[in-house]
């Protein structure tokens, strides 16, 4: 099977709103605003980068990563979204696509991830692959709930 790699376009947004949806299904996340975001987000002012697993033309994966940078291991990508079509699974395209994304900017020394415990794929998935699983909790709050 011949995985090609691409860089997300606009005639991909279906594919990478598709999957944000089977991702968000499968870690119970209500509210999404990819899809509002995604035009100036990814293709205007290029914040993130998606890459897209091809075969034989047809989409079958993406990436969504941004740059990050941490004190102790320097430069980094937060991978903030995976996704394999259920029918292209254990083919290697998710490894290619984290290989990708890994190379993509030059002065990459690692990549982190956040993944919801109901997602029970992706957690098996990134144990299988060796991510180091930190004992940390994710917290979150949106700017304009702040009040202090």
């Amino acid at each position: 099977m011949d995985i090609e790699i691409v860089e997300a376009r606009q005639s991909d947004k279906d594919f990478v709103i598709l999957a944000n949806h089977e991702i968000d299904d499968v870690s119970s996340i209500k509210v999404s605003k990819l899809k509002q975001n995604i035009d100036k987000d990814i293709f205007e002012n290029h914040k993130a980068v998606c890459l897209i697993a091809k075969v034989d033309g047809t989409n079958v994966g993406m990436v969504l990563f941004s740059k990050v940078y941490w004190a102790d291991r320097g430069e980094g990508i937060y991978v903030s979204q995976g996704y394999v079509d259920k029918n292209f699974r254990k083919c290697g395209i998710f490894k290619s696509l984290l290989s990708s994304a890994l190379n993509y900017y030059p002065q990459t020394k690692f990549m982190t991830c956040l993944v919801a415990r109901k997602n029970q794929n992706m957690v098996d998935c990134m144990h299988k692959m060796c991510f180091e699983d930190e004992d940390m909790i994710s917290y979150a709050k949106n700017k304009a709930d702040f009040n202090f």
